[in-house]
């Protein structure tokens, strides 16, 4: 596979291991761990060195790289607040300037610039390392163009992703790789794939509960017509959220909100759930959210999962029920409900688990590393 060379020759990236990393997310290292974060300790534990380069307090007035060990912290100022607006030229400078600071500060050059955020860098800058553009979200696409032009490989999560892309950078080598689930949803998972019968008395939505995606008003309905089940909202959410169908959820007698809860408490919440559920408004936002990474957490569990239509589980349709619209999500929980023991038999419950256990963070490093290793044969 060819790819354009960029103005100094690559470094060979022949294995995945060994290398030193800078990984640039649109999130900070500390607080809610992201897909990012995962991929970046999956890195390490292959024998990597990272560099997690994420947002900077306001602050911060010189470059740090911050820690000990393989998996390091990055902070730098940003005192040139109108970057994005200036040519291209300016901004490989800046970015480029900024990137030879981290690799002083770390002790050593990297071998691979590994970028997530088209926030910030909208171009790669130029340099021996190997650029690997990292889309996880199609919200996303709406900036970093340039990124998406002078990387040497893109990865992404869904086609509709790919197909953008090469809407908008017809010469990109993109390549599908999915989500990749952390290992510890399925740590000690033994006993997951027993088969649940009797009726279902807990239904759980884990994520975050103050953004536009999510459907309210539906998830009022199904909380009304259901008032025999507990219906749990774990993740973090806004009291003030001005949201009028929001509000009414947080009202009802079997409705409770959790609040955020760490990865050892999500755990067993999630596993002792009968029927899980996420809901976002498909009709606006289908795009957005074409693979929603917690459908692959959900399935990690075996359990029941409820939801509004997916992309890219089309071609999935027996590992979960997915709502067409939103009037249909009700009557699809209607038929978790009275389908409960025919969903939850060890059969069906073993292939959601097998699903998730294929593309956890070992199996997609697996994965992109193979693509590196193509994308860098025969340069020096």
């Amino acid at each position: 596979m060819s790819l354009r060379r960029a103005s100094a020759p690559t470094r060979a990236v022949w294995h995945l291991k060994g290398k030193h990393i800078l990984l640039i997310s649109p999130e900070s290292w500390h607080g809610l761990k992201m897909s990012k974060h995962h991929l970046a300790e999956g890195l390490v534990a292959r024998g990597n060195h990272v560099c997690f380069w994420g947002t900077s307090p306001a602050s911060t007035r010189e470059v740090a790289v911050t820690g000990e060990g393989a998996l390091r912290v990055v902070n730098t100022p940003h005192w040139f607040r109108s970057i994005n607006h200036w040519p291209k030229w300016v901004n490989q400078w800046y970015y480029g300037r900024t990137i030879a600071a981290i690799e002083r500060e770390a002790g050593s050059p990297f071998d691979i610039i590994w970028c997530f955020d088209t926030s910030r860098m909208q171009w790669f800058a130029p340099g021996p390392f190997f650029k690997l553009l990292h889309l996880v979200d199609y919200n996303v696409l709406h900036q970093g163009h340039g990124l998406m032009r002078s990387a040497d490989i893109i990865l992404t999560t869904a086609d509709i992703i790919n197909k953008r892309v090469l809407e908008l950078a017809p010469h990109a080598h993109v390549f599908k790789v999915g989500h990749a689930l952390d290992r510890r949803w399925l740590a000690d998972s033994d006993g997951l794939a027993t088969a649940r019968s009797g009726a279902p008395r807990t239904a759980l939505y884990a994520g975050q509960f103050y953004n536009t995606y999510i459907d309210f008003e539906v998830l009022v309905n199904v909380a009304q017509a259901h008032p025999r089940i507990t219906f749990t909202y774990v993740g973090p959410f806004d009291p003030h959220y001005d949201n009028p169908w929001f509000q009414r959820l947080r009202t009802l007698p079997n409705v409770t909100f959790t609040g955020l809860k760490n990865k050892d408490e999500l755990l067993p919440l999630v596993r002792q759930a009968d029927i899980l559920l996420f809901c976002f408004m498909t009709e606006k936002r289908m795009l957005e959210r074409a693979n929603p990474h917690k459908v692959l957490e959900y399935l990690s569990t075996g359990n029941i999962i409820v939801g509004t239509w997916t992309l890219e589980y089309e071609t999935h349709q027996q590992l979960l029920l997915m709502a067409p619209g939103p009037s249909d999500f009700v009557s699809r929980f209607q038929e978790a409900v009275d389908r409960f023991g025919e969903l939850n038999t060890t059969e069906k419950r073993t292939e959601r688990i097998a699903f998730a256990r294929e593309r956890t963070v070992e199996h997609v490093l697996d994965r992109i590393a193979t693509l590196v290793r193509e994308a860098t044969k025969g340069k020096a």
